[in-house]
């Protein structure tokens, strides 16, 4: 059982009722050894850094009229203008040519003049000596100090090539050091083991890397890690470094996501430069507080910092699971209420329509009803004609058939007229027909008025026709004649066609009437409803309006029925309650006893601050406090102001003495982490002039007294190290020449 669960179990204990936690300590330590969060601290203890020696070879690309470049082989290069500007060995970036270099080019021999960059672009290829170069620096214990008489001489170089060797990632050097650079060896003291980092370079691409352990005489003994590239490169220095140094890689959460921070991010603490000024401690604001932390070296630092990584994740998942959920809720609720309101706007839409408006499906269905109407009268309408044309046709045939009837019936009036005339006289000659003649007609068989043969059988009709006439002629005549009596009464006859046609006509025109009365009952009605629906404009619009509102409104109200059911609530927080309440409660607990463990020290160290600041030249500081949280509050003349709010001059000092008290703070107690090796990079380019410059490194002489560390000072202000530091703590370079 721990301290730290058990003082978690009483945390848990004291919460509200709705949030209280029954929990035995044993179940604590599960959930912590579940969570990663450890249950006992590790006590800091400083293990110091050093640079022994630093080396590195390349070659050159200079002009063949440059001096160093006679006797050299000539090489042809692409006419890179960057190339042209061999010479600039300080990255412009930073450093305190910043400001200059970008309005001027290099000063020195064989630098190419305005426009001979861009003229040498489009002729192509220039021609460059190529001169090798090695170049090894050792710096000692103490303070170091490298400078120039002028800017861009290669004093920048150097600090950013420590870095490379000592984090794994390439510095941001010129294009030239970049090509110039072909192999690197730093020897880095490590508590009591020396180790080589060595490794070939092309245009900044690592190849071909170990870290060695250098014996006593000089000889490497053990390949304790290789690299064949940037990625491999940072992975061994940070396994070789962290554990070396007894530090530990931490967590911080970011946007509710834990990233572990590892040995580069401890680097950048110890690289003091005036273009990072922002935070107090290191490059970045946001691990300003885990790094001061550690390098104060509370025992349960490591642990806070894991478990504050912990707490803020699980209480980002959980929060990110409850707006899910109210977004799901409101999203649920809202979708029902604009429902109704859809609606009841449609309802407004249609009793806003004008009055008198039909409902839309009687109107429908009166219109279906004239439709049927117009097809049935249709029908009925081509069966009119149909019987209409069969009347005209019998009509037709009965006039032609009354016609010819009539025809022959005149004809057997007029034969039988003549047969039967009782001439006097003779039509052509006027003799006179005797009695004698006519009584001799049946006896003699001779006509009374020519005297010719009589047809014997027409004569027995009473039909007086000669022989010699053809017998059809003369068989008609006698029919003719018989039908005539026939329709004088004489006997009945059978049905004549004449009398088939009026029948068929009469039933025609019965069928004809039917028809008639059927349409006309069919017209009334619809003629009737097309009254009942025909509108004006604005009503027939309505209808249409009111139909598609119909639409509109049920949907509508499928929407509300279908949202109308309550969404039985679902925890979908992927965070366990319990986890999330041990986290919380280590977090707090952690707090304390680092908050408690931490403060004393943190009034000790606001003292050292504000003691080196004075002598750093910035006497106008005072009443410094360094808090917890990595902020610092003080007074300026007098008046309260913050680290953000005073000049670059003043943070640089600051930020420097911070440093500096951490180191001293670690060795003093023999509990911080800060491994005692320090960089600073052009410290006068913040309007520092060279008295204070001076100041500031005598001060940093009399702290490396103190307490033991290693400080390397690059600045192009020479006369403070000159006059302060003996020849074998500084590398200079007089005038215009390079410092390598």
């Amino acid at each position: 059982m721990s301290a730290l669960a058990e003082e978690i179990v009483k945390v848990l204990g004291r919460r509200r009722k709705e949030s209280r936690l029954e929990l035995k300590v044993p179940e604590v330590d599960k959930v912590l050894d579940d969570l990663g969060i450890p249950t006992s601290a590790s006590k800091g203890v400083p293990v110091h850094l050093r640079v022994a020696r630093v080396s590195f070879s390349g070659t050159k690309r200079l002009d063949p009229a440059h001096p160093d470049a006679e006797g050299f082989p000539l090489g042809e290069m692409g006419g890179d203008p960057d190339e042209l500007l061999e010479l600039n060995l300080d990255e412009t970036a930073g450093g305190e040519a910043a400001a200059e270099a970008k309005d001027r080019q290099v000063a020195d021999q064989g630098e190419p003049e305005e426009g001979d960059a861009e003229e040498a672009e489009s002729e192509g290829p220039v021609v460059r000596a190529l001169v090798p170069f090695d170049f090894t620096w050792e710096p000692l214990d103490g303070v170091n100090g490298i400078g120039s008489g002028s800017n861009l001489r290669g004093k920048s170089s150097i600090v950013e090539l420590l870095l490379w060797s000592v984090s794994g990632r390439c510095a941001v050097f010129s294009v030239a050091v970049r090509r110039w650079i072909e192999h690197v060896e730093v020897d880095w003291v490590v508590g009591a083991e020396t180790l080589r980092v060595a490794f070939d370079a092309d245009n900044g691409e690592v190849s071909n890397g170990a870290v060695t352990v250098i014996e006593e005489d000089g000889s490497g003994s053990t390949v304790i890690a290789t690299f064949g590239d940037a990625e491999t490169f940072e992975d061994a220095m940070n396994s070789v470094m962290l554990s070396r140094l007894r530090l530990e890689s931490f967590t911080v959460s970011q946007a509710g996501k834990p990233v572990t921070h590892k040995w580069a991010s401890y680097v950048n603490a110890l690289w003091v430069r005036p273009k990072d000024l922002k935070s107090i401690i290191g490059k970045e604001a946001t691990l300003s507080v885990r790094l001061m932390q550690m390098f104060i070296g509370t025992d349960w630092v490591p642990v806070l910092a894991t478990a504050s990584t912990v707490a803020g994740s699980l209480e980002a998942e959980q929060k990110v699971a409850a707006e899910r959920k109210k977004t799901a809720t409101d999203a649920m609720a809202g979708s029902r209420v604009e429902a109704q309101k859809v609606v009841k706007a449609v309802e407004a839409k249609i009793a806003a329509l004008p009055k008198g408006t039909p409902d839309p499906a009687k109107f429908a269905q009166a219109n279906g009803r004239i439709g049927d109407l117009v097809r049935k009268m249709h029908m009925l309408e081509t069966q009119l004609l149909r019987q209409s044309v069969a009347a005209d046709t019998v009509r037709q045939q009965l006039k032609a058939a009354r016609a010819r009837h009539h025809t022959e019936y005149e004809h057997a009036l007029l034969t039988k007229f003549f047969h039967q005339m009782e001439p006097t006289v003779c039509p052509r000659c006027t003799a006179g027909v005797t009695d004698e003649r006519r009584a001799a007609e049946p006896d003699e068989h001779k006509c009374s008025v020519c005297t010719s043969d009589l047809n014997l059988e027409a004569l027995k009709a009473n039909v007086v026709v000669a022989d010699s006439v053809d017998d059809a002629v003369a068989t008609a005549l006698v029919e003719a004649t018989a039908a005539v009596s026939e329709k004088a009464g004489e006997e009945p006859a059978p049905k004549t066609e004449i009398e088939a046609l009026g029948e068929a006509g009469e039933r025609v025109e019965a069928v004809m009437v039917g028809l008639r009365e059927q349409i006309d009952v069919l017209q009334v009605t619809h003629d009737e409803l097309v009254a009942e629906t025909t509108l004006d404009a604005t009503l027939s619009q309505a209808v249409e309006d009111r139909r598609l509102l119909d639409i509109e409104l049920a949907r509508a109200e499928g929407a509300v029925q279908a949202l109308a059911a309550p969404v039985p609530p679902v925890d979908v927080s992927p965070v366990d309650p319990v986890q999330l309440g041990v986290a919380e409660a280590a977090e707090k607990v952690l707090s304390g006893w680092v908050k408690g463990h931490q403060d004393p020290l943190l009034t000790k160290i606001s003292s050292e601050i504000e003691r080196l600041v004075v002598n750093f030249g910035a006497d106008s500081l005072s009443n410094i406090k360094l808090d917890g949280a990595a902020n610092m509050s003080l007074r300026q003349n007098g008046d309260p102001t913050t680290y953000g709010q005073v000049t670059p001059g003043e943070q640089l000092r600051l930020k420097i003495a911070a440093v500096i008290a951490l180191i001293k703070h670690g060795y003093g107690e023999g509990i911080g982490r800060h491994p005692g090796f320090l960089l600073l990079d052009s410290p006068a380019a913040e309007e520092m002039p060279d008295g204070d410059l001076a100041t500031m490194v005598a001060a940093l002489l009399e702290v490396a007294k103190e307490a033991p560390m290693q400080i390397i000072v690059a600045t192009r202000s020479t006369g403070p190290l000159v006059e302060l530091l003996p020849e074998e703590y500084r590398l200079i370079a007089e005038g215009d020449n390079f410092v390598w």
